[in-house]
């Protein structure tokens, strides 16, 4: 049986990772900041800060499962 390391099935593993991974982050962030500003009433900060954390924590999760797909 071929073992074709990069195949086309593998990158489209890869892409559907990429999307979710980002979408969790994000939606952990938004959820997380949102009940912050509903406990300590502030609201939309502790919401934007959470969403930019998620953003940045998906990107960073990204760039390493990147790295490992290409063996790096």
């Amino acid at each position: 049986m071929n073992q074709n390391k990069n195949g086309p099935m593998r990158a489209f593993a890869l892409v559907g990772t990429i999307g979710i991974e980002m979408a969790i982050s994000v939606l952990c962030g938004f959820w997380a900041g949102r009940w912050l500003d509903g406990w300590l009433h502030t609201a939309p900060w502790f919401l934007l800060a959470g969403i930019l954390l998620g953003l940045a924590l998906g990107i960073t999760g990204i760039l390493f499962l990147i790295k490992q797909f290409f063996g790096e």
